[in-house]
């Protein structure tokens, strides 16, 4: 797991150690350098909702909390549908398995990928795109995981049953512990959504740092 910020780039790998229940970056309470975004008029929003804010930050309604929309989300879905290199100079004549590979998570073959980064090499902005990079595909990972817990957790709230072939209906017994198993679940869910905030944090600075440079380079 890797995070960095422009604030300290000697700052380690981070994980959280501990399960909150109320999480202390939502609240303000954090060391600082997180921004969840919180409107000044509260408005009732649906998970999945997305706007804009008065910076012209787009956000997402997510369940118990919201997160920045950025860049690599969208990007990340419309990559998984490419089967061709999108680089209008690209010169590969056959796309290999690994060219085909690297198209799917980057848009690009390998041979026009190295080309772009070795440009981002020379801007001396690699390793914030490198943190960049890194940190966006664990935070859409983070993102899909936090999705299968909380499905997991309402999930966990129907007694299963089955209808059997003469029509009856089998209600399985639930562990005695299931009340327990509930709250585990809950404090891997806040805990999840604390990490995402912090990846989200670190997305959002180096992006800042390179987003200029990046457009340059990969978007002509």
């Amino acid at each position: 797991m890797l995070i960095k910020s422009k604030g300290n780039k000697d700052k380690k790998a981070w994980m959280h150690p501990s399960r909150k229940k109320i999480l202390d970056v939502m609240h303000g309470r954090d060391n600082g350098n997180a921004v969840v975004g919180w409107e000044a008029e509260k408005k009732e929003r649906q998970v999945g909702d997305r706007w804009v804010d008065k910076d012209g930050k787009e956000w997402e309604q997510h369940e118990g909390f919201i997160a920045r929309v950025t860049q690599f989300d969208d990007a990340r879905n419309y990559m998984s549908t490419l089967v061709n290199c999108k680089a209008d100079d690209c010169k590969t004549i056959k796309l290999t398995r690994i060219h085909k590979k690297f198209i799917k998570q980057t848009g690009f073959c390998l041979d026009c990928l190295v080309q772009r980064e070795g440009k981002m090499r020379e801007s001396g902005l690699f390793q914030n795109y490198e943190w960049w990079k890194m940190n966006s595909q664990t935070l859409g990972k983070l993102k899909d995981d936090l999705a299968r817990f909380e499905q997991a957790r309402r999930d966990v709230e129907t007694v299963p049953a089955i209808v059997n072939e003469d029509g009856t209906i089998e209600k399985w017994n639930l562990p005695d512990n299931i009340e327990q198993i509930k709250a585990d679940m809950d404090s891997d869910i806040e805990n999840i959504k604390e990490i995402i905030i912090k990846f989200q944090t670190a997305v959002d600075e180096d992006w800042e740092i390179i987003k200029e440079k990046y457009n340059e380079i990969f978007e002509h």
